[in-house]
């Protein structure tokens, strides 16, 4: 690709991101650290404020009483549904749209007590709730307290911004023994699968509509099936609570809980995927999660940036010591393909050649005679066609790689980047990524530059994702490219090399075959018969004289 047509890529690029991706107005807020942090404001429009707790990973709107009513999981971390206003005042708009991210409550309420003279559809006597925000311990705490037919509530609520873990311990004085708490969830999600596990019991479910009583819950869940989009809700009672539980299976799942006056519980709400649950500390529950090959690699992946952390202190180079250790590890396969590779677009003109040779004969022996033809060509450049299959060896850790990076919530920016696990808010990411990638597809296509104009284009497609992409997982593709530029120039070389090699070796095989070729026709000449041209005539034989008759 010539200098100038690159860079008139590159500004076009950077025109697009200017102007906002082609739109006109704004840039695009794909993502952006969120200070976490409390916002009082009406969000229902019934007297009296809401208390909103907002983070990158969801924001979720409690009453004076701390029942939930809003419980929002964002589909891309970082995306500020709320907005201020120049006045000062609050814009919840963003979150009543509910376009891209899930109520995980829907219309009614979590958190909510009965029993005993509490009753969430009756008013009661609420006051002030104390709010603090904690960010180098993680934590969000509000202490909720309201009275009500003469039982006094309080609820110490404590959100880990960084997960989405709920830390949750209610005191019930003046009434009963024990109360029940319901944990409506999951929003629209069409009959979840509703689960529980009794301490020292076997799993219990319910799929479907009906109900199921489960005595002294080691944790209780409400699940969609696992995908990136999918939610769970889990309760899990720690030390000195025991809680039982009632299921309700179909459409309006429900998990209703039965408390002690005074409880602590744990409560999980939100996406139903492996690396959150395992950050959460939940992957280990009995029958929870059931984590596929992809899985159990991601696993093992998680483990390795765990122990690397524990040396660097810094996620950001983590980020770059795994990329590299795992290039190296697969380097032999790489090598293997890249070679493959290569080999191909070198013999691709001759395999042209003879193609183009058989290609208006389709008959029987012409085809066998055309595959005779390759199988040559291919031992001459010593190409072996099931090399192919060593590209996909590598791909169960690279798909488990992706999805490990990506759904991993870092705790730490990396140089100008304010947080690793949302989208880079300069772009500047953005933009290395498309250098590297047309510099890594020039690389590969140098040869055949109209497949690297057909291909680089496409580069401005894949932009898209790449300003929606963490940031963490944009460094982890921008390194690996890289890494797999120079693999490829160190391949070409080595290719060059045996091609030149090759070529002698084949020149030397014709030129031998040609020599053969004349000294076997001369002596087809000299045997020919007498009338073809070139052929030595026989002498005649003397001619006898008779002897005089007497």
């Amino acid at each position: 690709m010539k200098p100038r047509l690159l860079l008139l890529l590159i500004a076009a690029t950077g025109a697009l991101l200017l102007t906002g991706c082609g739109q006109t107005g704004p840039l695009p807020v794909f993502g952006k650290a969120i200070t976490s942090n409390w916002i009082t404001a009406d969000y229902d429009g019934q007297p009296g404020d809401e208390y909103i707790a907002t983070s990158n990973l969801q924001d979720v709107v409690f009453n004076a009483r701390g029942e939930v009513i809003g419980w929002f999981v964002k589909s891309y971390a970082g995306t500020p549904y709320i907005k201020r206003k120049a006045d000062g005042s609050v814009d919840l708009s963003g979150l009543k749209a509910q376009g891209s991210l899930v109520n995980m409550v829907g219309d009614r309420k979590a958190l909510a007590l009965s029993g005993g003279g509490l009753d969430p559809a009756q008013p009661a006597e609420t006051s002030v709730p104390q709010l603090n925000t904690d960010l180098p311990a993680n934590e969000q705490t509000a202490v909720f307290r309201y009275t009500q037919n003469g039982v006094s509530v309080t609820k110490t609520v404590t959100m880990h911004p960084r997960n989405f873990k709920i830390d949750l311990k209610t005191d019930v004085t003046g009434g009963p023994a024990t109360v029940n708490m319901l944990f409506p969830g999951l929003g629209k999600a069409d009959n979840p699968s509703v689960k529980a596990v009794p301490v020292g019991g076997e799993l219990a479910s319910v799929q479907g509509s009906g109900t199921l009583k489960v005595d002294n819950i080691q944790y209780a869940a409400l699940q969609e099936k696992p995908n990136q989009l999918a939610h769970a809700l889990i309760i899990r009672p720690q030390k000195g609570t025991t809680v039982g539980a009632t299921l309700t299976g179909g459409e309006q799942g429900l998990i209703t809980a039965s408390l002690p006056a005074a409880s602590n519980l744990e409560v999980y709400g939100g996406k139903n995927e492996l690396i959150h649950l395992y950050q959460s500390g939940y992957s280990e529950l009995p029958g929870l999660f059931q984590p596929n090959i992809f899985g159990q690699i991601s696993l093992v992946i998680v483990k390795i940036m765990e122990s690397i952390y524990k040396v660097v202190g810094n996620w950001g180079l983590v980020l770059l010591l795994l990329t590299v250790l795992l290039r190296a590890i697969m380097w032999p396969l790489m090598q293997a393909q890249g070679r493959t590779t290569a080999r191909m677009q070198v013999m691709q003109p001759k395999i042209k050649e003879i193609q183009d040779k058989y290609k208006d004969r389709k008959d029987r022996d012409s085809q066998v005679a055309m595959q005779a033809e390759m199988q040559r060509l291919y031992k001459d450049y010593n190409f072996n066609p099931a090399g192919c299959l060593s590209t996909f060896i590598p791909f169960p850790v690279l798909i488990a790689l992706w999805s490990t990076i990506r759904n991993f919530e870092f705790d730490s920016g990396f140089l100008w980047l304010p947080d690793l696990a949302i989208p880079d808010p300069f772009y500047i990411l953005a933009l290395l990524y498309l250098i590297v990638n047309i510099g890594q597809l020039y690389v590969m296509t140098r040869k055949n530059p109209q497949m690297f104009r057909q291909q680089a284009f496409i580069y401005l497609i894949f932009l898209y994702f790449a300003l929606t992409f963490p940031a963490g997982v944009t460094i982890y593709i921008i390194v690996s490219t890289l890494i797999g530029i120079v693999q490829q120039v160190i391949i070409n070389k080595q290719v060059e090399a045996e091609t030149a090699t090759i070529g002698q070796r084949v020149q030397k095989t014709a030129v031998a075959a040609g020599a053969g070729g004349a000294s076997s026709s001369k002596t087809v000449i000299a045997k020919a018969a007498p009338n073809m041209p070139g052929a030595t005539k026989p002498r005649k034989p003397p001619k006898t004289l008779d002897a005089p008759k007497d």
